[in-house]
């Protein structure tokens, strides 16, 4: 077990290391090291306990830090000069959410799902989320009551979506094209299920939460249903009857098909009312939902925990449950139902966007020791891993204890950056910006990939708005500080790009600002000024993100295309990504547009550069006219996607990029980022 995850990670250190597995005394998960006749003798109560000192004592004492893509490092081997030891407060520590599944790691193989794995154990996770190679299990669930193959495989989303499908969204968006690369995700699924047992994590698996599609009524499948209100413009879906036997008999054929192929598991997560109000409120439908969603499970497994969001846990429904049958996960503690077990997750990076965004004091807060019986454990919740790791770092190390901002950052860096300088002022330039305590929950928005209009207050769904709240001098102070440290690493590079890409955002916000404001006080000059800087630094932006792959959209397209078997399935995992990051859909209306926005190169330069220059256009042959700030129809806050003739065109703009986007792989990685950013620096700041 975690010899094993040594070897993997730093082979050259086994022989380095005495390992020895202590039962803990009072019943708490721990670990400890000291330095024992040249070695480092690790003790811990159980694996992961033992993965997290390994990472502790390498991170103290030997600069060790994981890559951008989670591959653990180290700068120098030295035994500790003093012995430390540290307990695990909370017994459960959970990880992953639905929409991670769809986020960058629907393209991610076994070799990328290793390190992640290891990542998960070395930072204390036991119980993470586990749902690759679920859309198999699904498809032969559909097939085995009756559906034939082609509606099955429709009902399947393409691995853009199929997060959302587990959380019972919609149906076959985008959906998949072959059958057998649907069938391939169950090795995947397998390697990675038994590998998480095999470091002694409890992952948890999904049950049947009742819905079913309209191809199950066109398929001839006969049951008796609640037909359920669209999601968000979505092709309306189904929810079978508790009653009827098909409830049952799917409820049961998904359990037993996903033991066959993926593995078993005491721990099910079914989220009926997460995306979709109950069809019925009164409290006798709630509570044969929820006694019939549990005896599926408990007909399966007679040890199974049902795990379930606090959004679908309604106390008509749990009143009938043994507690001890639940886990509720929670993002505040007023969310709790009384008396049953909870989890309180730290959630961050909705759909992945590339907002640095985040209080570490919350999280540090929650990561804390309560007098709360009831709360059983601690855990992260997040759409995807490859945006904001500094903070997604921090919040995956609370896991495992509480930790300092303030220090915990200065060794991050440090380590990540292999510099023995003083980072003071980059610190408190990050702790004053970026990672402030009064950061709200979800991350603020992005002018440049709002959607053009004359009142850009949101760019996705439900975003803290466009206006950053704190000065953004003090991030290009510490940007400015930072170039000057002595430091290397690909990472640094990283760091720099990410943290320059956060404050020319900023930027942005108030040249767009200008720009509006010249229109609405028929200013010419400051107009067309405010325009051309705002236009200007979008390019400028565009040119810096191009010099990293991580930030650039020609890359992570390649990644999606490398994942297809033949060009019809190439070009439908591109048409996944492309409209995932912009439209979402539905394609021909929706209320969801740049909920997944990205500020990455390539997608600056032909996506929103020009859906910006479509309206200052039309706002300069309209200058005397008084136009509306908003459209007269708005959809969850924000103008509808078709409210206005501009709105139309701008619609028509968007499709036609999704199916034309030309990439330019040759400008991925070009330029040197530390040159570029250094001359963005002095324009800007």
């Amino acid at each position: 077990m975690i010899t094993n995850l040594i070897n993997r990670n730093t082979p050259e250190l086994l022989d380095c290391f005495l390992l020895e597995t202590v039962e803990s005394p009072d019943g708490q998960s721990f670990y400890r090291y000291e330095a024992r006749n040249g070695r480092v003798c690790l003790q811990a109560d159980d694996a992961v306990s033992m993965a997290v000192g390994y990472f502790s004592f390498l991170r103290d004492w030997c600069g060790g830090e994981f890559t951008a893509d989670h591959k653990l490092f180290y700068q120098a081997f030295a035994l500790p000069k003093e012995p430390k030891s540290a307990v695990l407060p909370h017994k459960v520590r959970t990880c992953l959410e639905d929409t991670f599944f769809s986020c960058g790691a629907c393209w991610w193989d076994w070799v990328r799902w290793e390190k992640e794995i290891d990542y998960m154990a070395m930072n204390g996770v036991n119980m993470p989320l586990c749902a690759v190679g679920s859309e198999a299990v699904w498809m032969r669930t559909m097939m085995e009551i009756g559906m034939s193959e082609p509606y099955a495989l429709t009902e399947i989303s393409g691995p853009a979506y199929w997060g959302w499908q587990l959380s019972n969204c919609f149906f076959g968006c985008v959906p998949q094209v072959r059958k057998e690369t649907v069938d391939a995700r169950i090795q995947l699924g397998r390697r990675i299920f038994e590998r998480e047992k095999e470091l002694g994590m409890k992952p948890i698996l999904h049950a049947f939460s009742g819905y079913v599609s309209r191809l199950f009524i066109k398929a001839k499948i006969h049951a008796r249903l609640n037909k359920i209100d669209s999601w968000c413009k979505f092709p309306e879906q189904y929810q079978v009857l508790t009653r009827d036997p098909m409830f049952m008999r799917i409820a049961s054929a998904y359990l037993k098909n996903q033991a066959l192929l993926l593995g078993e598991s005491d721990y099910y997560l079914a989220d009926p009312f997460y995306a979709h109000a109950p069809a019925k409120k009164n409290d006798a439908f709630l509570a044969g939902f929820g006694t019939a969603v549990l005896h599926a499970m408990t007909a399966h497994n007679e040890n199974a925990v049902w795990v379930l969001h606090a959004s679908s846990a309604k106390p008509a429904m749990l009143s009938v449950i043994d507690p001890a049958r639940l886990l509720v996960l929670c993002d505040e503690p007023k969310e709790a139902p009384q008396g049953v077990p909870y989890v309180l997750t730290t959630r961050y990076n909705g759909c992945d966007v590339t907002a640095l965004h985040g209080s570490m004091d919350a999280v540090r807060a929650r990561s804390g020791q309560s007098d709360d019986p009831q709360l059983c454990g601690v855990g992260v919740s997040t759409d995807g891993s490859g945006c904001n790791e500094t903070f997604s770092r921090f919040a995956m190390a609370s896991l495992s204890g509480q930790a300092e901002a303030r220090p915990w950052l200065s060794r991050y860096l440090a380590n990540r950056w292999h510099t023995q300088a003083e980072l003071g002022q980059i610190v408190d330039g990050l702790l004053a910006t970026c990672y402030r305590p009064e950061q709200p929950r979800r991350e603020y928005g992005s002018v440049i990939c709002a959607r053009p209009s004359l009142a850009p207050n949101h760019t996705a769904v439900g975003d803290a708005g466009c206006d950053v709240g704190y000065e953004n001098q003090a991030l290009f102070d510490a940007i400015k500080a930072m170039l000057a440290v002595e430091a290397q690493g690909y990472e640094y590079e990283l760091d720099v790009c990410d943290l320059l890409r956060q404050a020319l955002s900023n930027k942005a916000g108030e040249l767009c600002k200008a720009a509006l404001s010249g229109f609405r006080t028929k200013n010419v000059a400051q107009f067309e000024t405010g325009t051309n800087a705002f236009l200007q630094l979008i390019e400028d932006l565009d040119r810096l993100l191009m010099t990293k792959k991580e930030f650039a959209l020609p890359y992570h397209l390649e990644q999606a295309r490398s994942c297809g078997a033949t060009d019809d399935e190439k070009q439908n995992f591109e048409i996944n990504l492309l409209a995932q990051i912009t439209l979402f859909g539905p394609i021909r209306d929706n209320d969801l547009y740049d909920c997944c926005w990205k500020e990455w190169g390539g997608l600056l330069k032909t996506f929103y550069l020009k859906r910006w220059r479509a309206l200052f256009e039309y706002l300069a042959v309209s200058f005397k006219k008084r136009l509306p700030e908003r459209t007269k129809e708005q959809s969850l806050g924000r103008d509808a996607f078709l409210g206005s003739d501009f709105n139309r065109r701008l619609a028509q703009m968007e499709r036609s990029w999704v199916s034309e986007y030309a990439p330019e792989y040759d400008r991925v990685a070009k330029e040197d980022t530390l040159a570029v950013a250094k001359e963005l620096l002095a324009k800007y700041q």
